[in-house]
């Protein structure tokens, strides 16, 4: 095979997307060969279909030098119906992107299986994501999630590619906004990719054009954790924003209206400006048009339905033993929800703060207040979903790339897109990427020392009057637990000693401690002592009258 034969990109999965990126580096001069795994016969036909489509537009006559047909875009599609001969024809090292396998890990597998005998030191393989948005129609219906220890694409490239060489990357489609989507039809659907940067760099020059995506992380898995440490950030706000409202209605007495006002205001200059906010102020104007009496909000059942992948973090964090109360709360805030009778049967017997004995508090201050609680309480949610990354990233050694984590779920018509992600994402990129703490960032510990008070007399007010906020309550516990000098678990441990002498060490000395607390203790210590004394003393007695016999 001659070198102007050779291809420069290699596609496997004639999809709609995959004929549509082919087409395009074509088009561009940059020779692909094309292989279709289901129907091997389908790639002929694909040629033949884009040359008649573009033959008129190549700019080289036939009488031109034969050897230059091989750079007309007519020419620089190649099919192959074989993989070890698709293989051949490309270049090394070889750059290949299989698509149509998102939601068919066996027939990845298949794939590989068949591909990887074929490759090199140094080849790149990329497993593209979910091609085709779908809606949420029934609450039956999942997102396309995956647990990332479940990744094939991170399995196969530890256990088998790594070895060879070779770089396995994989793409994990974020969310967006259906309404942007229909709104504008050439919005360009978003990505995470996990696997090696280099090979992420060579590739993301044929990929760019038909996705928005972003490296975060040195391995597969790392695609698959950003999407489920996303998911469960999206749960976190969007609790705390929940808790917000229910406040405003309960405490401020706000109708419907009033709190789709004051989000309007907030969105149009206040400190948590976001998706959610805008979207929220948007629900709460809506008129029910079924029952044609009051607003759509106060129809919808109060309960959530959960699936296993909503308790992935929280498993995750516990796990690693890293803490994340908030976005924990958030899930048993989903609990609750669930238990619908119960709670509707237990509002009639536990009683709760009626009259003279609630609060009374100007209704702008709620409002000005609550602001600052819940951007404090968004912080906290974000900088416990980055801690969990960054703790799974040194068990797994992976590197990644907490940056780029934000700037993907900040993008336009993402659940997250928020000033206060924007603020967050410039503090992390001055830091360049220093895997600290988030809080602990200048711009950010600077936000929340000016906006704390507010986040405690918010909580204050919930707690007296007797309104639920697990998250809004959690994050303050969180940031308060966080920057204590000292916590009271020295007294849990002094108890256990105390039950069991289980011991302790102490501030400043090294060794390990057990008291005796009480005189029962200390009697018990001598009776102990004496008996091993006694046994000490005994051994050389028994140990003569073995010589004697």
């Amino acid at each position: 095979m001659s070198l102007n034969e050779i291809c420069e990109l290699g596609v496997i999965g004639l999809t709609s997307l995959g004929q549509s990126l082919a087409a395009h580096h074509a088009i561009k001069k940059r020779r692909v060969c094309v292989y279709d795994y289901d129907d091997p016969s389908f790639a002929p036909q694909v040629i033949k279909e884009f040359r008649t489509s573009i033959e008129q537009d190549d700019d080289i006559n036939d009488d031109d030098d034969p050897a230059l047909n091989t750079t007309r875009p007519s020419r620089c599609m190649v099919p192959s119906n074989i993989i070890k001969e698709f293989a051949t024809i490309i270049s090394t090292p070889r750059k290949i992107i299989i698509f149509g396998t998102h939601d068919d890990d066996k027939k990845f597998d298949d794939i590989w299986n068949e591909l990887r005998v074929n490759l090199t030191r140094g080849d790149m393989v990329l497993r593209w994501g979910e091609e085709e948005g779908s809606m949420m129609t029934h609450p039956s219906d999942q997102n396309n999630l995956q647990f990332y220890t479940e990744s094939i694409v991170g399995n196969l490239s530890k256990l088998q590619a790594e070895p060879l060489g070779i770089s396995l990357l994989e793409m994990v489609k974020l969310e967006q906004d259906r309404a942007a989507i229909i709104r504008e039809s050439d919005i360009q659907d978003t990505f995470v990719v996990g696997g090696p940067e280099d090979a992420y760099e060579e590739l993301s020059l044929y990929v760019s054009p038909f996705a928005l995506i972003g490296h975060v992380g040195s391995s597969a898995a790392c695609a698959h954790y950003a999407r489920m440490v996303q998911r469960a950030v999206e749960f976190g706000m969007a609790q705390c924003l929940a808790e917000g409202c229910d406040l405003l209605k309960k405490a401020a007495l706000y109708e419907n209206q009033d709190v789709g006002r004051t989000l309007t205001k907030w969105q149009e200059g206040g400190m948590i400006s976001s998706y959610l906010v805008e979207i929220s102020s948007k629900i709460y104007y809506k008129r029910d048009g079924i029952t044609k009496k009051g607003h759509v909000i106060d129809h919808i059942v109060d309960s959530i339905d959960l699936n296993g992948s909503d308790t992935w973090f929280s498993l995750e964090a516990t796990k690693l033993g890293v803490p994340a109360p908030t976005i924990t709360a958030a899930l048993e805030a989903r609990f609750l929800s669930n238990m619908k009778e119960e709670r509707v049967d237990a509002s009639s017997i536990l009683g709760a703060p009626e009259g003279a004995d609630t609060p009374s508090v100007m209704k702008d201050q709620i409002s000005e207040d609550l602001q600052g609680a819940i951007y404090s309480a968004w912080t906290c949610v974000v900088a416990e979903g980055l801690s969990i990354f960054v703790a799974a990233a040194e068990v797994g050694q992976w590197e990644v790339n907490l940056v780029e984590c934000l700037r993907l779920w900040n993008l336009p018509a993402s659940f997250l897109n928020s000033d206060m992600l924007d603020k967050m994402y410039s503090a992390l990129t001055e830091s360049q990427g220093n895997m600290q703490h988030v809080l602990l960032l200048p711009s950010i510990s600077a936000q929340l020392q000016a906006t704390h008070m507010s986040w405690r007399r918010i909580v204050t007010l919930c707690f007296a009057s007797a309104i639920p906020c697990p998250c809004l309550g959690a994050s303050l516990t969180y940031y308060d637990s966080y920057r204590s000098k000292i916590l009271p678990s020295g007294l849990i441990r002094a108890q256990r000693d105390f039950f069991g002498g289980y011991g302790y060490n102490r501030f400043n000395e090294e060794g390990w401690y057990t008291s005796c607390w009480v005189q029962e203790h200390t009697d018990g210590l001598k009776r102990a002592t004496k008996k091993l004394e006694k046994g000490a003393n005994d051994e050389p007695k028994k140990k003569k009258k073995r010589k004697t016999k």
